[in-house]
Parts: structure tokens; C-alpha cells; sequence
């Protein structure tokens, strides 16, 4: 007999979450449902949520990711600065004019930005996987030397991107003038990641890898090679954002994407993602992402400051993290008492 899926599940309850979300926005500020104000929700959705699908797909392999957020700003400056050394070798002159415009190679600060993510989250991987070190640890102390790190590569200064052609489209351009490029392409990541998950062999292995490890690994599934590729596209998923977030900005500072890596964490914990690995969703993720990203939208409009966002995304983790125990603890109940 086929099990019907529960109009309650998670995906529905936050689709319900999120429509009381919208009206109550609509409420609370006439400047909620204006163009521009919708232009920078999907805008924020794009830079949290990528980042928080590739936070979704370490945390299902039992693992965690801290450094994303220090990704946004070092991949980025990291590669401005060895195209400049590479220029200067080879042309004799640098790209970066008056100390703080870059002028040219957007493409290749691009590509070596992906790449740089996802060079950064094998080795990552690899120290985890070979090394056995909690990936905490790895994390935070790569979160921490990277912070320190961008420091040094860029002096403590913006680098600016104004004067490079097409630099800005990928994060002000918009479809029909209402929907952002940058949101197209973080729904188009979920949707890839989800279906993957989803209905092929990578997802099984990948779940398997974290919610039975010992059980996978003695089925054949090398599950240390899947926590490095988890890794590595949760590092591809930070250089992304990175390039969104300097696109859009037009500038690559070192203080960029502090903090975000909790926000990412948040979103794919509402989304039915736990540290437990092997549960939650990739769609769920994206549905919290835009869930979260209007919650603190409002706040904003609201005229409420950074420390209350910062309060909320913490009450959120712990609330979301006591319900998914109060519901395990429910099932084995359940279970004692039906055997």
C-alpha cells in the first residue's frame, strides 16, 4: 500500500509559516510588498540560501561547515590578489589602480574565487576524513585564520569593483525587472541539489553516510569520499555566494559575510536539517531560506538593529533543535510502547 504524504509535513508547514509571514509583513510596513523591498529579500534569499544548501548537504553527512561565511570575503580577495602578482610578472603592471580599484579580469577572479571554495573544502574534507579531527574544530579554526588572513591580503581596505565592465550583473540584474538574476540562480542550485538528493545514488550514499555510517561503509559506500565531496560543494556553494555578494556590492571587503555561516545553519535547521546527519531536506532549506530572509526583512523595516536579528537566528536554531529532540523523544516512546 502506497503511504500518502501528510498535508502536514515540514515543507507544507513552512509554505503555511511563510504566507503568515508575508501577510504579517504586508501589516507591519506599507514599504513591505514595494518593488525594491521585494528586490532585496530575493536578493538576501540568493546569498544566505546558496550558502545554506551547501550547508545542508555537509550537515546530512553528520558533519558542520563554519567557514562559509569567511569564504565571502577571503575567496574573493585572495584571487584579486594572486591575478595581480601573476599581471605584474607577466606584464609588469598590477590591476588594482590607486590601491583599492581593480580594473579588469573579472572572469577569472570569478573562476578562481569557484574554484579556490572548492580547493579549500577538499582539504577540509580531507582533514577530517584522514585526520579524524572533529569537523568543528577544522571549521572554526579555518574561520578564524581566514578572518585574520583577509586582513593581511588586503591591508584592511575595500577593494573596489566599479570600474570593471559587467561586474554588477549577476547582482542587480532582474528578469522582467522583478526577479533578481542572483535568485534564479540560487533556485536553480536548490532545485539541482534537491532532485539529486533526491532520486539518485549520490543522495542515497550521501544519507547514508550520515545517518548510518557504520552500516554504509560495510555496504561498500566509501563514506569518507562523500564527506569530502559534501565539503567541496559546500566551499563551491561559498564562492558562489561570494561573487553574488561582490557583484552586487561592487566591492570586496574583509569584513563581508561575518556572521553568515549561522544564519546558513539556521536556515537549514528550520528546514529539517540536524547535526544528526542523514535527515532533512535540500527543498526544505530553500523554503526556510525565504522563510527567514523575510523574518528579517521585517525586522529591518522595523527599524529593529543587527543584535535583535542576531537574537532571533539564535532563539530559532534552539527552538528548531528542542522541537526535533521533543519529536525524537516522542517517536521512541511511540515505538516502546507499540512493541
Amino acid at each position: 500500500m502506497i503511504k500518502k504524504k501528510s498535508i502536514f509535513s515540514k515543507d507544507n508547514i513552512l509554505i503555511f509559516i511563510l504566507i503568515i509571514a508575508l501577510i504579517a509583513g504586508a501589516f507591519a510596513s506599507p514599504t513591505f510588498l514595494k518593488l525594491n523591498n521585494i528586490k532585496n529579500i530575493l536578493f538576501s534569499c540568493c546569498v544566505y540560501g546558496i550558502l545554506a544548501v551547501g550547508q545542508a548537504c555537509v550537515m546530512i553527512t553528520k558533519e558542520i561547515d563554519l567557514s562559509i561565511g569567511a569564504m565571502i570575503a577571503f575567496l574573493p580577495t585572495l584571487s584579486i590578489q594572486i591575478i595581480d602578482r601573476l599581471t605584474k610578472l607577466a606584464q609588469g603592471k598590477s590591476i588594482i589602480v590607486g590601491g583599492n580599484y581593480v580594473m579588469t579580469n573579472w572572469m577569472l577572479i570569478v573562476l578562481l574565487t569557484m574554484a579556490g571554495g572548492i580547493l579549500m573544502g577538499m582539504v577540509t574534507g580531507l582533514i577530517v576524513v584522514k585526520l579524524k579531527v572533529p569537523s568543528l574544530i577544522v571549521t572554526l579554526g579555518t574561520m578564524t585564520a581566514l578572518s585574520g588572513l583577509v586582513y593581511v591580503l588586503s591591508g584592511g581596505y575595500d577593494l573596489y569593483l566599479t570600474n570593471m565592465e559587467g561586474v554588477n550583473w549577476v547582482g542587480t540584474k532582474a528578469a522582467g525587472n522583478v526577479i533578481p538574476v542572483n535568485f534564479i540562480i540560487f533556485l536553480s542550485i536548490g532545485i539541482v541539489m534537491a532532485v539529486l538528493m533526491k532520486y539518485t545514488k549520490f543522495g542515497m550514499r550521501m544519507y547514508s553516510t550520515g545517518g548510518k555510517e557504520k552500516a554504509a561503509a560495510i555496504s561498500g559506500i566509501n563514506t569518507g569520499r562523500w564527506k569530502i565531496i559534501a565539503f567541496m560543494i559546500s566551499g563551491l556553494c561559498a564562492g558562489i555566494a561570494a561573487i553574488i555578494y561582490c557583484s552586487r556590492m561592487e566591492t570586496v571587503g574583509a569584513s563581508q559575510g561575518s556572521g553568515y555561516e549561522m544564519t546558513a545553519i539556521a536556515m537549514a535547521v528550520v528546514g529539517g536539517v540536524t547535526l544528526e546527519g542523514g535527515k532533512g531536506t535540500i527543498m526544505g532549506t530553500v523554503l526556510s531560506t525565504v522563510l527567514l530572509t523575510v523574518v528579517l526583512n521585517i525586522q529591518q523595516l522595523l527599524g529593529l538593529v543587527s543584535w535583535y536579528q542576531n537574537l532571533t537566528i539564535g532563539i530559532i536554531i534552539v527552538f528548531a533543535a528542542l522541537l526535533h529532540n521533543y519529536k525524537g523523544k516522542r517517536f521512541k516512546t511511540t515505538l516502546q510502547t507499540t512493541t
